[in-house]
């Protein structure tokens, strides 16, 4: 399973960095896409579209509104406001996990507002994605996104095992505790901020408003991983899928991701 885990990941840096460098514009949009895609024939799944023919057209719906989102960008330069509605579900899914597992039961978080809140947790990821690389940071601001969650995961991981004691949302995740989160704040912020310092057009006050954003992305970093972890134990299921050989799903990978793409869009927007 490791030898699997170390493959699939090299495979996928690899796929990412060449697109990174030979694709731009809608072709590099278009590659998010189909990240996107793969998270939400998984997430059908999830919302209640089990067999194959349903999650087929829901992914199609989705695919759908990415290219939407793209001509409302292009066109009208919408983006914000797409990044906006993924940003706010996230508000909404903070209040619904505190009131986990009665707030996700399907008897009051039905088949038909998983859907919705699957468009505005997917819809959005690819634009922010976009806008990060075309934007005044470009390659260097993906590449702080892609630190504040991998450092989050990863020293929420190895601090959770050597001091963790406190479980963060037992209900939900027993493995996490608060000492992980903690852990994976320093790691991921030790990271970012000297970055950010060095290659990103901030300072000053910039800067401070900056280390501001990067704190509360690591929170909802957190958050995204906990709000798919609810609601797969909602559904009885433990891997969203297994596209990724030795990772499980596609959103088991990106659920993190999902949560800060829009939210760090939307504030390198207003600060660059």
């Amino acid at each position: 399973m490791l030898g699997q885990r170390i493959v699939t990941a090299a495979v996928l840096l690899v796929l990412l960095g060449a697109a990174l460098f030979w694709l731009d514009g809608g072709w590099l949009y278009g590659v998010f896409c189909v990240v996107a895609l793969g998270a939400a024939w998984e997430w059908a799944g999830i919302a209640g579209l089990p067999s194959r023919p349903e999650r087929a057209r829901y992914t199609l719906l989705i695919a759908a509104l990415l290219g939407a989102a793209w001509f409302a960008q292009v066109e009208y330069r919408l983006a914000p406001l797409i990044w906006m509605a993924g940003v706010l579900w996230w508000l909404l899914s903070f209040w619904l996990l505190r009131g986990f597992p009665a707030s996700l039961e399907i008897a009051r978080f039905g088949p038909r507002a998983r859907q919705t809140a699957g468009v505005a947790m997917i819809v959005p990821v690819p634009l922010a994605l976009s806008a990060l690389v075309d934007g005044a940071g470009g390659l260097v601001a993906l590449g702080t996104l892609f630190a504040i969650v991998w450092g989050a995961d990863v020293g929420a991981y190895f601090a959770g095992r050597a001091w963790g004691r406190n479980k963060l949302a037992p209900s939900v995740s027993p493995g996490k505790t608060r000492e992980g989160a903690w852990g994976g704040a320093v790691v991921a912020l030790a990271v970012v901020l000297p970055v950010a310092a060095l290659w990103l057009p901030v300072s000053g006050a910039g800067l401070a408003l900056f280390a501001l954003l990067a704190v509360v992305c690591v929170l909802v970093s957190i958050l995204g991983d906990l709000v798919e972890s609810a609601f797969k134990r909602v559904a009885g299921i433990k891997d969203s899928g297994a596209l990724l050989p030795g990772h499980g799903g596609v959103l088991d990978r990106v659920d993190s991701l999902l949560a800060v793409a829009p939210l760090f869009a939307l504030g390198l927007y207003w600060l660059l």
